[in-house]
């Protein structure tokens, strides 16, 4: 579904409304990151200093923005544009008018400037590319800096650790000697488990010992992101390790892993483990957080599936599971533990500064103009008795957006298209993003146009197979925590006036039935549009009310094949038709192409009406309402 390659695209700039200043008028600091996408993939040398020096900023930023926006970095570039000094000229304007901006020059410069926040050194392994994950989350309890084990002369550990600032080394992963501290046989270090023969899987099982089950990080911040192993194999776009993206999970001494979702294959980066190793240490570690909220509460996953260079039938990764079909695995886990993803899928997948922006000050609420009969009676689509009219109505679901990332990179462009409110769009921009992103999501509510309507993505307030939280559940055999999901999705959902998902996900997990579409209407009151099946009607909802629910038709590849296939569903003497139909990363202006394309067809054309999701549920329910049924037979 979202492992796709993107293409670059041009944009304007507009102004959106003011914001209240963060922490008064105190100074902010912006360091420019960005000389560390040039790469020269051919210098060993020259690998280990981007990777090294962009985590440990990273790490720094995370633990410098815990409690107020202090530092902000320049790194990201996307869809033509550098991204983070985008939203910085944006947020400038407002948010950070009262704030002088002071740049910083250099690594030790910032070491300075905000040694305060951190107490010295995690060392880890290069040899044990895990342990790099580990290091971050010990990183973001014990406020130290993450450091690669290196005494080679000019490396970082040198020119901080072992020679130059001298940081102590409050923590380390690796032994005094430089030998490995895992080494997948006897007992995992300073535990009583057995190794599971992998010294790759190993320091995982260390971490929930010492620092999950112990409750020193926060359970419900999960960071799934590629590990050191990324040294060996810098393919790709640079800034597809995604180390900027871990700057939020630091400040919120979350946990990190990164682990193959399948048992039946090793993993290509750890060939010689035991069949099912990293398997099982990806289900440990979701027991483990699930445990630590006694199953009450929803757990948030950053990150993707490193598709391109791991554990999928890529040509650089060598295994023999699909990309798509990884992807649905992996959250089918993480559904089966009260989980939901923050997807950075590779492509736009990276991200930067989101400890700064979670400072922004949100409003409590931001309302939507929603239609209501009587607008669709004004518009000539139901009549006064209350029958709907002889159309095919579609809906455009404005995606992928179920990642802070691709909205971070995507919406530069995007939203400053000129054709931006001329044809409704129904963004589906999952709420729960704004914890990365919130004075982006002020922004785009600030600057809607009325043919602007906000639905949520993927399955809610985060990317799940909702059957994953319903018994059986395959992978965990937990009991059914639906509830959790669903209160999730009203919390935030309330604070941004979103009553609709726009499409739930099943992937290879069973299929939302009707006892399930009923349990999310508690959230998703308005309408509910489901991944598969061959019916459409309604479902009953906790307000007394009915929910309507149809499955996505098609996910479109561009205007001119989208509007063959609208055009070719089309349906006379049958009818009203309801079809709603997926974009991903599509510019207004392509929709708008669309659109035009399928208005030239005279016979055809002229059937159709586009609208809002909002209005394509309450049309929907009114016709099954009419018929007397609560399932229709789909009108293709």
């Amino acid at each position: 579904m979202k492992t796709i390659i993107l293409s670059a695209f041009l944009g304007l700039i507009v102004v959106f409304s003011s914001a209240s200043s963060a922490r008064g008028d105190e100074p902010y600091f912006v360091y420019d990151l960005s000389p560390l996408q040039n790469v020269d993939r051919a210098n060993p040398t020259d690998v280990r200093r981007v990777w090294d020096e962009t985590l440990l900023v990273s790490a720094l930023q995370g633990l410098a923005n815990r409690d107020s926006a202090r530092l902000y970095v320049l790194f990201v570039r996307g869809f033509g544009k550098e991204t983070d000094k985008f939203w910085l000229e944006l947020f400038s304007q407002n948010w950070l008018k009262s704030r002088e901006r002071r740049d910083v020059e250099s690594l030790d410069a910032a070491l300075d400037l905000f040694s305060d926040s951190y107490n010295g050194v995690v060392l880890y392994d290069e040899n044990v590319p895990s342990t790099v994950n580990v290091a971050l989350t010990i990183a973001g309890v014990e406020r130290l800096l993450p450091v690669r084990y290196d005494p080679t002369e000019g490396s970082l550990y040198d020119r901080i650790v072992a020679n130059g600032r001298k940081l102590p080394v409050k923590s380390r992963l690796i032994n005094k000697d430089g030998s490995p501290m895992f080494v997948g046989s006897g007992k995992i270090p300073g535990t009583k488990l057995q190794s599971t023969g992998s010294a790759k899987v190993d320091p995982y099982y260390w971490l929930i010992e010492k620092y999950m089950k112990t409750g020193k990080v926060d359970p419900t911040d999960g960071n799934y992101y590629i590990d050191a192993d990324w040294i060996k194999r810098p393919i790709g776009a640079t800034q597809n390790h995604c180390l900027t993206n871990r700057d939020f999970g630091v400040a919120n001494k979350g946990f990190f892993f990164d682990l193959s979702p399948w048992e039946d294959e090793t993993p290509n980066d750890d060939r010689e483990q035991p069949l099912g190793a990293d398997f099982n240490a990806f289900n440990a570690i979701m027991r483990a957080a699930y445990d630590a909220t006694r199953g009450k509460k929803a757990i948030c996953v950053r990150g993707f599936t490193p598709w391109d260079s791991k554990y999928t039938d890529h040509g650089n990764a060598g295994c023999k599971h699909p990309g798509v079909a990884t992807e649905w695995r992996h959250a089918e886990i993480l559904s089966n533990y009260n989980a939901y993803l923050d997807a950075d899928a590779l492509g736009c997948g990276a991200m930067a500064n989101a400890s700064f922006f979670r400072h922004f000050p949100l409003k409590d609420s931001y309302p939507q103009q929603k239609p209501t009969v009587d607008d669709l009676k004004a518009r000539g689509f139901v009549d006064e008795a209350g029958k709907v009219a002889d159309k095919t109505f579609v809906a455009i679901y404005g995606g992928d957006y179920d990642s802070a990332a691709w909205v971070y990179q995507a919406m530069p462009v995007f939203w400053n298209d000129s054709a931006r409110g001329e044809i409704p769009i129904s963004w589906a921009f999952n709420p729960n993003l704004a914890d990365r992103f919130a004075p982006g999501f002020d922004y785009f509510r600030e600057t809607k146009t009325p043919n602007d309507f906000f639905i949520a993505g993927d399955s809610g307030a985060g990317y799940v197979n909702p059957t994953g939280f319903v018994e059986p559940r395959r992978f965990s055999g937990l009991p059914d925590n639906l509830d959790v999901w669903v209160e999730h999705c009203k919390k935030y959902f309330k604070r941004w006036d979103i009553s609709g998902i726009g499409f739930v996900i099943d992937g290879d997990a069973r299929t939302s039935d009707r006892r399930t579409l009923e349990r999310l209407s508690a959230c998703a009151p308005d309408g509910i549009t489901t991944h598969r099946g061959q019916t459409m009607g309604v479902v009953d909802n906790t307000r007394g009310g009915k929910t309507a629910f149809r499955p996505m038709n098609f996910d479109l590849a561009n205007p001119e094949r989208g509007a063959e296939i609208i055009l070719g569903d089309v349906r006379s003497n049958m009818g009203p038709q309801f079809n709603m139909y997926r974009t991903i990363l599509w510019s207004p202006s392509q929709v708008k192409s669309m659109f035009e394309a399928v208005k030239r067809d005279a016979d055809r054309g002229a059937r159709v009406e586009f609208v809002d999701a909002y209005s394509f549920w309450l049309l929907l329910r009114l016709e099954v309402e009419n018929v007397g049924k609560d399932d229709l037979t789909i009108r293709l």
